[in-house]
């Protein structure tokens, strides 16, 4: 896998990386230029990183990275809303509170499971919905309504002890269902033990993970007479109970065990567990077994306890400390493919407009890895590989088992449209284009001239000096009013909101234009009167902005704003 920054490398990606960051605080000064300390190369890279400054590439060269607070400081953040108790309102109309939770809601919607059985997809009772099998797969799809429109979240849990078989038989029964919902499923690739919070949610508390492989039509086969069942939780939204070996070793202070033995049910409470987790220890033992109930504190076990474990042994006794939410700056990267490798080109700074239908994009937020498909991307098949590659190939040693979440175009959750700073959740929805307008229709006559206005505001405000226009400016565009009008009434292009379908209809209909070398390779000081130097290219005729980008200006005004600039950049127009 190759990384680089902006645009991908042509090349094939370098045998290593031949970089080295130098911390000030620790270190120092870097090697003078030409050293080559360590035993590395002339030509490697060295970049000063000062403390307290580090950028997120290098943050996530680290398995966890600890932010310092100042002693009055108080906690706060994202570790802070962990706490928080659910208010789905604020979930559907705070994206940014959904995607620092992984949470599009309370797990209330509608919840349908199937188990994979001889490769096919088999309906699983409602009453054993939270039961999964670690011999098994499942699929697991979650409908929820978000702003008065319906949504979807497919979950594909792949057990531990799971065949290859199953895993592709997984894999080719979610893309059957996402056909029968019009491409409408946000995809999650989730590894047993590694669930993130919202399946759990949606179990309500009542997620068992059996050791053994499920029988028909998801049921448990016959298994051990004794079984311990580690419970992990302190509500109906976050808990998990998970089959461990029967052997003293496996427990722990700070947790709640389940022991099921042929006579009695026993439930172990450690020292370290508080009220909110035996709560929740009493409604699992009602799923997982029907025996009489004995209560048994650390400490002081009956003989028969020990005995069904094969004796006492050392386990984990110290007090837990609580986990550190990652801290890790969201990292957006396109995917693309030359010569069978995968090569991620970073996009920093990025935003909405940074997403082209053409492209892969995977956003990197460290507890999931998002892959993001344009609606015309080629190579979407290979999606889930290439997340896969990029945890294989991390510098930090990344789980393999970290979610692998697959989001279509148009499609996008909460939990992934709030690690941007904005987001237009119209922007790829169809306008006029795809409405039924009556011609003379005062809607049509209303749209129509609202559209308009912000093509005149366009031209009149884009452009600086003195808040006029300029007149070498002026004659560029001259000619250009009546034919934008024509296209306006045609209904602007589907796709895009209405100020970039508007700019796009403006420049494509530009019929004169300033010579070319009035433009390019010119300081902003030099430019003709009016021109804008941060959209000089858009003075050109389309003849010469055709021949000198390869495409009209409708085209280079659909893409990407980074991949605009570095054509820009490319042919001397920035």
């Amino acid at each position: 896998m190759a990384l680089g920054t902006s645009s991908p490398s042509p090349a094939a990606p370098p045998p290593s990386p031949q970089h080295i960051y130098t911390n000030t605080r620790t270190l120092g000064s870097p090697e003078p230029e030409g050293h080559a300390g360590g035993g590395y190369p002339t030509y490697t890279n060295v970049e000063v990183v000062n403390d307290g400054a580090e950028s997120a590439a290098f943050k996530q060269l680290f398995r966890t990275w600890s932010e310092k607070r100042s002693r009055n400081q108080k906690l706060g953040g994202r570790d802070k809303l962990i706490h928080v108790k659910l208010d789905v309102g604020k979930l559907h109309t705070q994206p940014e509170l959904a995607a620092q939770l992984r949470m599009v809601d309370d797990g209330s919607g509608k919840v349908e499971v199937w188990c994979m059985e001889d490769l096919h997809r088999q309906p699983v009772d409602p009453k054993r919905h939270g039961q999964l099998y670690a011999g098994n797969c499942y699929l697991v799809l979650y409908t929820y309504q978000r702003l008065g429109r319906v949504q979807y979240i497919l979950y594909l849990w792949q057990g531990r002890q799971a065949t290859a078989d199953e895993i592709k038989a997984l894999n080719s029964n979610a893309e059957e269902l996402d056909v029968m919902y019009g491409g409408a499923l946000v995809q999650e690739h989730v590894t047993m033990g590694s669930e993130p919070p919202h399946f759990l949610a949606i179990f309500q508390g009542q997620l068992v993970i059996f050791q053994e492989r499920a029988g028909h039509h998801g049921k448990g086969q016959s298994a051990s007479t004794t079984r311990l069942f580690h419970v992990q939780g302190t509500d109906s939204q976050n808990t998990k109970t998970m089959e461990v070996p029967a052997r003293a070793s496996s427990l722990n202070s700070n947790d709640i065990f389940l022991l099921v033995t042929a006579g009695v049910c026993y439930l172990w409470f450690g020292k370290g567990c508080n009220g909110d987790q035996r709560e929740m220890a009493r409604v699992v033992v009602t799923v997982i077994s029907k025996k009489s109930e004995e209560t048994v504190l650390e400490g002081q076990e009956p003989p028969h306890f020990w005995e069904a474990l094969g004796g006492r042994a050392p386990y984990p006794s110290k007090k837990r400390l609580p986990e550190e939410v990652p801290r890790f700056q969201p990292r957006l990267f396109e995917c693309s493919s030359q010569m069978g490798c995968l090569v991620l080109a970073e996009v920093v700074f990025f935003s909405q407009e940074d997403l082209d239908k053409y492209d892969i994009m995977l956003l990197d937020t460290w507890q999931e890895i998002f892959l993001w498909l344009g609606e015309a991307a080629s190579e979407w098949k290979e999606a889930v590989a290439w997340g896969q590659e990029y945890l294989k190939t991390h510098p930090a040693g990344r789980s393999p088992a970290t979610p692998i979440v697959l989001v279509k175009q148009g499609h996008e959750p909460p939990t992934f449209t709030g690690w941007f700073f904005t987001w237009d959740p119209y922007k790829w929805t169809s306008h006029l284009s795809d409405m039924e307008v009556v011609e003379g229709s005062p809607a049509a006559a209303s749209t129509i001239s609202e559209i308009t206005a912000e093509v005149n505001n366009f031209r009149l405000s884009r452009w600086p000096g003195n808040g006029r226009a300029g007149a070498v400016a002026l004659q560029a565009l001259k000619g250009s009013q009546d034919s934008s009008e024509n296209e306006l009434m045609r209904g602007p292009k589907s796709g895009g909101t209405r100020t970039s379908s508007s700019v796009s209809s403006t420049s494509a209909t530009i019929n004169g234009g300033l010579r070319r070398e009035q433009l390019m390779h010119q300081a902003a000081e030099d430019l003709p009167e009016g021109v804008d130097p941060a959209r000089r290219e858009f003075y050109l005729s389309d003849s010469d902005f055709q021949d000198i980008f390869g495409k009209s200006k409708e085209e280079f005004y659909s893409m990407a704003m980074w991949r605009q600039q570095q054509e820009k950049k490319q042919l001397g127009f920035f």
